[in-house]
């Protein structure tokens, strides 16, 4: 597998590009007669870009621990936690803090959103999803993938078998236990969420990962996985709406997702680390790369009490809300997010004499 820093400098741009489409999915006006509907059409397809931040964590992951034996545990939480818990619980306090000015109470049930948002757990319990930062609950999925990775990474060194067994399981377990859920109404919508699906998303990128560490694949002149992978996802965005499927199921969502990354993302990724493209030249420049690690930081506050104030107080264009996003996302990775990162992992992730 190739390491240079080309490798890394193209994944960091497309950080960028899938939170940008996050951002216009959200602010997309569906409703706005001025807009064809080809292009809310197209625009609708960007919520898959969520799959495309799932797929890119599992190969990270994968390709930076895989081989790691034994791995050191404390270190690889320390890390993980330095990466994306100090901006999420600065930016969760100020939530809260905005709430509480705006309405001048707390209370029992603002004491139980705030808990599940700070342990990062709020996407378990149905009701509380969306508390708090809204677009965080994909944080919890992330969380319970970092915690679960080293096992599955014991499973699969040991049979290939469970690159393909293990998601199918957690799928079918999240299937009955959401429907149990549901049945018995369990206390906040406890896993009654259609979230296990997002299984495959990390195994897609773990598999991309162990597959290029164990095959040595040239790659010729013609960037032939980018083209692919791009033609197949810019297909999917045009047709998708026209295809008749209800997504919400559980099953038709679990089969989207595995087309999605496999025949989608994954190649996309491939190219991106072995092909020499205009793509991957673009995502390799150096504004891309800072836009892309302050991604994590936009994802953050582009929905929320943030675009809000800048809507009522700075600007109605959603042109100009995107530019003060990214800037101010810039200044907080430069001036908090990458030193409280450096600080955490060089305080708490040494390892014991």
């Amino acid at each position: 597998m190739k390491t240079d820093k080309q490798f890394f400098q193209a994944l960091t741009g497309y950080r960028a590009i899938a939170a940008w489409m996050i951002f216009v999915y959200h602010f997309m006006p569906f409703d706005n007669p001025k807009y064809p509907e080809f292009v809310k059409d197209f625009v609708r397809g960007f919520q898959m870009s969520l799959d495309m931040f799932f797929i890119l964590s599992g190969f990270l992951i994968t390709y930076r621990y895989f081989d790691q034996k034994p791995l050191d545990f404390k270190k690889y939480m320390v890390n993980r936690i330095a990466r994306i818990y100090p901006m999420y619980f600065l930016i969760t306090i100020m939530v809260f803090a905005v709430w509480f000015f705006q309405n001048g109470f707390w209370d029992v049930e603002k004491t139980t959103e705030a808990v599940l948002s700070f342990t990062m757990t709020k996407a378990l319990f149905g009701d509380y999803t969306l508390v708090g930062i809204p677009q965080g609950w994909s944080l919890t999925l992330e969380e319970i993938f970092y915690f679960s990775a080293p096992l599955l990474f014991i499973l699969i060194r040991k049979n290939k078998f469970w690159l393909i067994a293990a998601p199918i399981l957690i799928v079918l377990s999240g299937y009955f236990f959401r429907n149990l859920s549901i049945e018995y109404n369990f206390w906040g919508g406890f896993l009654n969420n259609n979230f296990a699906p997002y299984a495959f998303d990390f195994f897609t990128g773990i598999g991309l990962a162990v597959f290029l560490k164990y095959k040595n694949m040239k790659s010729g002149k013609f960037p032939l996985a980018t083209v692919f992978g791009v033609s197949y996802v810019l297909f999917y965005f045009i047709f998708r709406s026209h295809l008749g499927i209800d997504f919400k199921n559980f099953f038709s969502r679990s089969v989207e997702i595995i087309l999605f990354g496999s025949l989608g993302i994954a190649p996309i990724l491939w190219g991106l680390m072995n092909e020499k493209s205009f793509l991957q030249s673009i995502l390799s420049t150096k504004p891309m790369v800072l836009l892309g690690k302050s991604s994590y930081i936009f994802y953050l506050i582009h929905k929320g009490f943030i675009p809000v104030f800048l809507h009522d107080y700075i600007t109605d264009n959603f042109f100009f809300i995107f530019i003060i996003l990214n800037g101010l996302s810039v200044i907080l990775f430069l001036w908090i997010e990458e030193p409280l990162n450096h600080f955490i992992r060089k305080r708490f992730g040494k390892a014991k004499a």
